[in-house]
């Protein structure tokens, strides 16, 4: 499914996680191509949807209002369930335009006990793309909700981050969340400096929802909100909080992810997912826009 606006365009797969396979402006690639070669690995894409909750969760177990959960491993590559079902599932095409799309599907009621439905409404503009990643809680109890998107920028080698990062999660070995603490100066990112300078896989939080990218032929700013909808009506809109980088040392690309909750938010129960009443929607909305430098 290709989307076309302007001199922007978007190559989407829904069969795939509801990913994205390619977005470019100008000719440029805005996030990592997919390769032509690319199995069916969904680490593989451009950007993939992260639902209904981010990241790992330690030993696929959790707590919630009296109600034990365990989640089973959902990629070999990590003996913690991470990132959600979405990533890991087929979405249903329920409108598409030339600059438009909406994908869906619905999930829960099995290993994690509550049922939902996940949108993801696509709008290319000529300069930009906006995606607003959406839960509705359809079962009869409130669920916890996290959600992200995980997009992948290539030529992390010319790349720059400038963000307001003031606190982090420092990790374990096995990359699971262990402390808050104030961001050390070698991992801040105040000034526009070198994406490669430092090598990341944390998540920082009290950001304020704006990031900006930089290489020598293109910027591209990562702004992102989150709403709470009782039917169509907005109910709570807040800056998204959390930016979770990704940046492997010797790999020439990183990821710079929205969410709405740090790592291990379900495990440690301690208020920061979400909670969505039922019949109430929850959603992440995430604009990239693009220009010259």
């Amino acid at each position: 499914m290709v989307l076309r606006c302007q001199s922007a365009q978007l190559s989407l797969d829904p069969m795939r996680g509801g990913a994205i396979r390619n977005f470019t402006w100008r000719g440029l690639d805005v996030l990592r191509p997919t390769p032509a070669e690319a199995g069916d690995d969904p680490l593989d894409v451009a950007c993939f949807p992260m639902v209904p909750y981010v990241n790992r969760v330690a030993d696929g177990h959790f707590d919630f209002l009296g109600r034990t959960v365990r989640l089973e491993r959902n990629w070999l590559g990590d003996p913690h369930p991470l990132h959600g079902h979405g990533w890991r599932t087929s979405w249903d095409v329920v409108s598409a335009s030339n600059t438009t799309a909406t994908l869906r599907f619905d999930g829960g009621g099995n290993e994690w006990p509550w049922r939902y439905r996940s949108e993801q409404c696509f709008e290319l503009g000529p300069d930009e793309l906006w995606v607003e990643l959406s839960v509705e809680n359809l079962s009869d109890s409130p669920m916890p909700v996290m959600l992200g998107l995980h997009p992948y920028f290539a030529d992390a080698t010319h790349a720059q981050l400038q963000a307001e990062l003031p606190r982090i999660w420092l990790t374990d070995a096995a990359a699971l969340p262990v402390e808050e603490a104030q961001t050390p100066v070698r991992c801040r990112f105040e000034d526009s400096r070198a994406i490669e300078s430092v090598a990341l896989d944390h998540c920082f939080t009290g950001w304020d929802g704006v990031a900006s990218l930089r290489w020598p032929d293109r910027v591209v700013t990562i702004r992102a909100t989150q709403c709470t909808y009782l039917r169509v009506v907005t109910i709570r809109a807040a800056q998204c909080n959390y930016l979770h980088v990704y940046a492997p040392a010797g790999k020439d690309f990183f990821c710079a992810e929205p969410q709405t909750a740090p790592p291990g938010a379900l495990g440690r129960n301690a208020g920061e997912a979400t909670v969505v009443a039922p019949r109430e929607r929850f959603a992440i909305r995430v604009q990239f826009a693009v220009g010259e430098n």
